[in-house]
Parts: structure tokens; sequence; C-alpha cells
């Protein structure tokens, strides 16, 4: 099952364009850049790494919410703090972040199966 994830964050001014990079390299480590004036696109192909910080944070089931509540069609659009990338962590942004954060979509056919591996419904029924 092939997606296509891709990354995109500004760059501001006080930041460093290789710690931004390392921070997408810890959730996508497979990524592909390409740097603009004030803003990083990444590319990828590995969702597993994504699905393996989902598990070990064991936030599964908010992850699964939002990755379900922003499917459309064949894509999923979300965002994530950029901070939180930069140890290795998935915090998923809602609103204004001061420090930005990071746009990811996803794209692929059959993404709600993609979405039952990564993120399966944990929850007792």
């Amino acid at each position: 099952m092939g997606v296509e994830i891709i990354i995109e964050t500004e760059i501001n001014p006080t930041e460093d364009v290789e710690k931004i990079k390392g921070a997408i390299l810890n959730i996508f480590p497979d990524a592909k850049f390409e740097i603009f004036a004030g803003e990083i696109k990444a590319f990828s192909r590995d969702i597993e790494n994504f699905g393996k910080i989902l598990r070990k944070e064991k936030i599964r089931d908010a992850a699964r919410s939002v990755l379900l509540g922003n499917l459309y069609d064949n894509e999923i659009i979300f965002r994530i703090n950029k901070q939180a990338a930069t140890v290795g962590k998935i915090n998923f942004s809602v609103g204004d972040v001061p420090l930005g954060d990071m746009k990811i979509t996803i794209k692929g056919e059959n993404l709600r199966e993609m979405v039952n591996r990564i993120a399966p419904d944990t929850r007792k029924r």
C-alpha cells in the first residue's frame, strides 16, 4: 500500500534549518527535502515510523480521530507541533501555534485501511 507524504513548514528567522530537518527525520526517516526561502518541503513514503511513535506514545485513539476526521477522498491533511517533533514525539496541533507547526498531507488509496493499521481503535467495546 503506497502513500505519498508531504511535510511543509515555515522556517522562522530564529530557527535552525538543520534542526527542522532533524525534527522531520525523527518522524519520517526517509524524508527528502526541498528548501525555499522561509519554508521547507519534504517528501516521504514511509508511514510506519509515524505508526510506531503513535503506539509508543499511546495516542493511537487520538491519532485515529484526527486522521479520520481529516480524511478527504484520497488524502489526509493535519498538523503536528514542530517542537514536539524535535524530540521524536507527535503532538497534533489545533489552532494557532506560536512557534509553528508542520502541515502533513498523506496521499494514497485505501487511506482508511492505512489508518486502521497504524492507529487501530483500541477502545474496549
